[in-house]
């Protein structure tokens, strides 16, 4: 037990009752009322209607609470139990899952800190009379406040009554003090199952306790401090410097982002006002209908640009809620700090790890998932076709400018796996062989069975939602965008796009079926494959075009979003020969990876990162490469669950392997890079 255990005199850290002058003064119990921010909610930004306290530590209204609830479990699972703060984005579950999600906002704790520091503030403005003149029936406002008796004197009562007996108190000239508050002992300082002071703090359980809590409930723990020594502590070993510094980088990337995101919503709004420009100056050379096509076209803008606009909006949010948050736990941090308010300290000590935690895991995704937009406008030079055009909105993807990372790079990366899902179906008539697979941002996964001519989709959950069938074996997959897939189909052949939606897969067009393809992309609005020996562009009109012929069996394919580089994978036994290749913009083929660490290549992908996984079938093993093939190492192996792995597909930091080993080849495994 530390020194200063249950039974040593607790710390004299309770406040008097009585008004006080100063707020942040060292024997001040109450928190500093001017800090608004405690007091609003983080969803309406107004002052706390019944506020309710999530496990993490971040208050809301009531009501508030609940409506972002439902709008965050909507078109999720009926059986979801949980959901994330709006704020730090922590994993939170109701204390009865039982109940409607529509009540789940009542089950958490009422904030009765805050509800109590609301009133307060709400009677600082109420008068104060003199104590003397009370007794005589005159109703005289107060001036001084003498800490030592503990009552309220007008001038003239001080001098007549008061110093001619108490020449040396601590009096205090009310009219002076711009933040005059009445100490009030909150309940934020006393145990709630005991109703005694909170002193101790057990590190063991990292929880705060009065001295009944410790003797009973952490009678055998080894690190159990007054609160007072444990804030000493944590000052002597410099963890609160540490987290301060840590939550002020966290804040300036956060407002990094902001920034940026502003940015990008004005370039996407000039795109908008310049491509509604050239369809005005179109319109003025036609007629009734070209006016008719007009609108239809000036709406596709709007609804892109609308849609843009909303995703970037919405990471905005996120960043703004989480960088206020940690700018007010920094701004608490210094006045608990100042006050010598150790429970304080320590709570916010905690609460800023949620956040720097929040921080860390929201630069990764936004690392992973940011792109640059433009939206453009394509015309037929001919007017007489009567053509408006089409829009297109165009993605790259894009390193956040100025954001100092908190993130581990995913070259340096250790993997684990998450999750590992059967795919097969009370349908199937054969065990499955998953030769393609895309792995979508939401969660949810599309994978090609080959021997059941099937595409499946899978949910976040893990459950099969859906199966097409195909006329025809899908080899590999590929994305087009978040809600299209695209299969290159070996027998009888073609091309099959697909629409992707929550719970549904739509075959949309049908593409060259006299042709056997392997391996597919997608870059620059045209289809990428391989044909065994060659890898061609196809148009989404059919339109094909050869950009490299070779005298071995390339069978997967894949490209840099950055630079649009492809990486083939060679279908190879031969000890010494070329096992990924690599050809440019321009058609220059370059060989990356000779066999050896990885034999008979299968499945490849290219992370946002530009680092390069490629599926090793006999070498039972995943390994992870820079795009020069400098930097090569074994990811995943046959010790991590993997059996002769055939398709590969990274999303952000996770990623997803598909095996062909009998009684094996019907689950997918999912892993994440930590």
């Amino acid at each position: 037990m530390a020194e200063g255990g249950p039974h040593a005199d607790p710390p004299d850290t309770m406040a008097e009752g009585g008004p006080h002058a100063d707020p942040q003064s060292e024997d001040n119990t109450l928190r500093n009322l001017s800090d608004s921010h405690l007091l609003k909610c983080p969803i309406c930004l107004e002052q706390l209607r019944q506020p309710k306290s999530l496990p993490c530590r971040h208050s809301l209204c009531e009501e508030c609470l609940s409506s972002y609830i439902v709008s965050e479990m909507s078109g999720t699972s009926d059986t979801a139990t949980s959901f994330i703060c709006p704020v730090c984005r922590t994993l939170t579950h109701p204390v009865d899952k039982s109940e409607a999600k529509e009540k789940w906002a009542q089950q958490f704790p009422t904030d009765n800190v805050a509800i109590e520091i609301i009133q307060l503030r709400n009677r600082t403005t109420e008068p104060r009379y003199c104590a003397p003149c009370q007794r005589k029936g005159s109703m005289t406002s107060a001036r001084f406040w003498c800490k030592i008796t503990q009552s309220l004197f007008c001038e003239s009562c001080k001098v007549d009554f008061h110093d001619v007996v108490h020449v040396s108190c601590d009096i205090v000239d009310m009219r002076g003090s711009g933040n005059f508050l009445l100490k009030h002992d909150t309940s934020d300082k006393r145990c709630d199952k005991h109703k005694d002071e909170i002193a101790y703090y057990c590190e063991d359980h990292k929880s705060l306790g009065c001295s009944k809590c410790i003797t009973v409930g952490h009678r055998k723990c080894d690190n159990v401090s007054t609160t007072e020594d444990y804030c000493e502590k944590l000052n002597s070993s410099s963890q609160l410097e540490e987290r301060k510094t840590f939550l002020q980088q966290g804040a300036d990337d956060m407002e990094s982002m902001i920034k940026d995101f502003y940015r990008r919503q004005q370039n996407i709004a000039d795109d908008k006002d310049a491509v509604l420009k050239r369809i005005d100056d179109l319109q003025e050379r036609m007629d009734k209908r070209i006016r008719e096509m007009k609108r239809e076209i000036t709406d596709d803008v709007i609804t892109a640009y609308k849609q843009e606009r909303e995703n970037l909006k919405v990471s905005t949010q996120k960043c703004e809620r989480l960088m206020v948050a940690i700018q007010n736990t920094l701004e608490s941090s210094t006045t608990a700090l100042q006050r010598n308010d150790h429970m304080d300290t320590i709570r916010l000590y905690q609460k800023g790890q949620t956040e720097l935690e929040a921080c860390k895991d929201l630069v990764k995704e936004m690392q992973m998932s940011i792109s640059t937009v433009s939206i453009e406008h394509e015309i037929d030079s001919d007017v007489t076709s009567l053509n408006f055009g089409k829009i297109f909105v165009r993605k790259q993807q894009k390193h956040l400018p100025g954001v100092q990372t908190l993130v581990k790079p995913l070259s340096q990366c250790k993997v684990k796996e998450i999750r590992k899902m059967n795919i097969q179906c009370p349908s199937d008539q054969f065990e499955c062989v998953a030769r393609g697979v895309v792995y979508f941002p939401d969660g949810r996964i599309v994978v090609g069975d080959e021997s059941n001519e099937k595409i499946k989709l899978i949910n976040d959950a893990g459950d099969v939602v859906d199966e097409l069938k195909l006329d025809g074996n899908p080899w590999d997959l590929c994305m087009v965008d978040n809600t299209t897939v695209a299969a290159a189909i070996e027998r009888p052949g073609g091309i099959r796009v697909v629409t992707v939606t929550p719970s549904k897969l739509i075959l949309s067009s049908v593409i060259n079926t006299n042709t056997r393809y392997y391996g597919i992309t997608y870059r620059d609005d045209e289809f990428i494959v391989t044909t065994g020996s060659e890898v061609c562009s196809v148009k989404k009109d059919g339109t094909t075009k050869t950009l490299y012929r070779y005298t071995d069996r390339v069978y997967a394919l894949s490209h840099d979003s950055k630079d649009g580089q492809l990486f083939i994978a060679h279908n190879t036994y031969r000890t010494g020969s070329t096992a990924i290749g690599r050809l440019s913009t321009d058609n220059k083929y370059t060989d990356v990876l000779k066999f050896g660490v990885v034999k008979c290549p299968y499945g490849v992908d290219v992370d946002v990162k530009g680092n390069v996984y490629v599926c090793g079938c006999t070498s039972n093993n995943v390994v992870q490469m820079s795009g020069d093939g400098t930097n090569v190492r074994e990811l995943i192996t046959a010790a991590d669950g993997i059996t002769l792995p055939l398709a590969i597909s990274v999303c952000g930091d996770k990623l997803v392997v598909t095996n062909n080993l009998h009684g094996q080849s019907n689950f997918i495994q999912v892993f994440q890079l930590v």
